[in-house]
């Protein structure tokens, strides 16, 4: 059975534009293969291999995992920073969702803890 290509489009920070843009999103068989942003063409590629260039950029699977490690702890270290802006945009809202966000967050950061560690399995 051949391997099946999905590509999908999305709105993603684009690193060399500079700020939120449509991207290309390549699958094979349910695993991210590429990124491409649609406006400065600059690409990403999973996997070994391969030649980069100036528009192509190549990144391993253990990369991916020390990235996803470094952007999983920013947010935890950053989170008290976030709820106090929270708290001072808008004081009735957050005392509004407090009391859900306060059952929900173990169980949510469970499910991207098992989610990621489902993919390193891989």
């Amino acid at each position: 059975m051949d391997p099946v290509l999905e590509p999908t489009e999305v709105e993603l920070l684009c690193i060399p534009c500079l700020h939120p843009t449509v991207h290309t999103v390549t699958y094979m068989d349910r695993r991210l293969v590429s990124l491409e942003c649609e406006e400065c063409h600059h690409r990403t590629e999973m996997g070994e291999g391969g030649t980069a260039n100036q528009t192509t950029h190549r990144i391993t699977l253990r990369d991916m995992e020390r990235l996803y490690t470094e952007e999983f702890l920013h947010r935890i270290l950053t989170k008290p920073q976030r709820i106090t802006q929270e708290l001072e945009e808008d004081l009735s809202l957050f005392l509004a969702t407090l009391p859900l966000r306060m059952v929900t967050k173990p169980y949510r950061v469970m499910k991207e803890i098992l989610r990621h560690e489902d993919r390193s399995d891989s």
